[in-house]
């Protein structure tokens, strides 16, 4: 029989799953408090949350999350040993920057696994996720796109415009000799 602590800690990761569903697994094993500390406040400044779980009840919370029930998330025996679970909101790509960035500069932090969208990653795909640009940065290259033809038709018609008051000044000065 569970314990009430374990049904506690089940319902807890089960809420912070329905509340973020996107989340990154790291082991964090032979890292110092003060650089948990540390990358814990630079994943706070983007929005994310690290929590450091236990796997069995993690895997719990996510058979019985709404929005991961269905999915059949397993992950195998290479997720053993002590990991965190990185929540993100919207801003996967994000997290996973900063976790990557701080990866290279301490090699006790490895990413393991992740979820996005209803898909279960790997390390090469967390990976992968930190080379994207931002959602800030993707917006601006979306505007920039949207505003380049908007700019050629714009000079287009300008062009059009002025020709044909040229042509217009031309009748008119050849009308008055």
């Amino acid at each position: 029989m569970p314990s009430q602590e374990k049904i506690e800690a089940v319902a807890e990761l089960k809420g912070r799953l329905e509340k973020r569903s996107d989340f990154i697994l790291a082991s964090y094993s032979g890292l110092t408090v003060e650089e948990i500390t540390n990358l814990r406040a630079k994943l706070r400044k983007e929005g994310s949350e690290m929590k450091v779980i236990k796997n069995n009840l993690f895997l719990l919370a996510l058979k019985e999350s709404e929005k991961h029930k269905d999915k059949n998330i397993a992950f195998g025996s290479e997720y053993q040993g002590p990991l965190a679970a990185i929540f993100a909101d919207a801003n996967l790509p994000s997290a996973a920057k900063i976790l990557k960035e701080y990866a290279k500069t301490n090699k006790n932090l490895i990413l393991k696994a992740g979820y996005l969208d209803g898909s279960v990653l790997n390390a090469e795909d967390v990976e992968a996720i930190a080379g994207l640009p931002s959602r800030e940065q993707l917006l601006a290259q979306i505007a920039g796109g949207i505003n380049g033809p908007a700019r050629s038709i714009a000079s287009g018609l300008n062009q059009i415009i002025a020709g044909l008051a040229r042509a217009i000044q031309a009748v008119a000065e050849k009308n008055n000799q």
